[in-house]
């Protein structure tokens, strides 16, 4: 289940950074570092998509709505969890975080 606090889109992002700028709790290089890991993110997320596609097309073809919906949850899952981890090495290195 997502948090529906957390910013919908680029621009919502965009605009929480320099709030958190604006208070101190982000600098400048943070906030541009975060924006471009939202950048990199969504290209892949935009290029895994387009390969998935045609093999969820296929098992669902050759295997069925039920296996190939299982298949794409576990995909997403994994992919979720690459990103998180990525996310995880960024924010952990922020200022406010390493104090």
């Amino acid at each position: 289940m997502s948090d529906p606090s957390a910013p919908r889109n680029r621009d919502e992002l965009a605009e929480r950074l320099a709030e958190l700028r604006q208070q101190g709790v982000v600098d400048v290089a943070e906030e541009s570092r975060l924006l471009q890991h939202y950048d990199e993110m969504l290209r892949d997320v935009e290029a895994e998509k387009a390969t998935l596609e045609p093999e969820y097309t296929r098992r669902l073809a050759e295997d069925g709505k039920d296996s190939a919906d299982a298949w794409l949850k576990d995909i997403g899952y994994q992919l979720g969890r690459r990103l998180g981890e990525a996310t995880r090495t960024i924010t952990d290195q922020l200022r406010v975080v390493t104090g």
